[in-house]
């Protein structure tokens, strides 16, 4: 029974490996790795803000301190150490955990819509605020409602209209 779960072990172990090393070979060769130590920190931390956090999905993984953001930020370390760039660490973590990995959604395909759509709700926005204002500045300041028929006088203005005249 133990041997058979020693077994079990070693192939689970092996099975998570292999698709790891699998991807970087479709990632394709590293370039050279950053010359100092602190150039490799600087990128890990760079490259680490800009992924999203599994766990908490609105921060960075570079600020959380989840477990699971603790080992992807040890993997950006490692891909950087290996000498692989920034747009291959994004593209290794886009082909495990899809796009929805990047803080930042790329502007591709139907992403589009993600950086198109604030800019053209605004303009909507703001094409009906002015619509809006045209119409309301067309209407002449001196007619009361109650002039043009729209609805009857009442007394107060009746009385604040004599005492206007007088």
């Amino acid at each position: 029974m133990r041997v058979l779960l020693f077994l079990f072990c070693f192939v689970v172990a092996f099975a998570q490996d292999a698709p790891m090393d699998a991807e970087l070979m479709a990632l394709g060769a590293p370039s050279a790795p950053p010359a100092t130590e602190m150039g490799v920190d600087l990128l890990t931390e760079e490259i680490s803000s800009g992924l999203r956090c599994p766990v908490c999905q609105g921060m960075p993984v570079s600020e959380s301190p989840s477990e699971t953001a603790v080992t992807w930020k040890n993997t950006v370390r490692d891909l950087v150490e290996q000498g692989y760039q920034r747009g291959q660490i994004e593209q290794f973590f886009v082909n495990r955990h899809g796009e929805w990995a990047l803080l930042k959604p790329r502007a591709q395909g139907f992403n589009w819509v993600l950086w198109l759509a604030p800019g053209m709700l605004l303009g909507g926005g703001l094409v009906l605020s002015l619509a809006y204002a045209n119409q309301w500045r067309g209407r002449p300041d001196d007619e009361l409602s109650s002039d043009l028929g729209e609805t009857p006088k009442d007394p107060y203005e009746a009385r604040l209209l004599a005492e206007l005249e007088d």
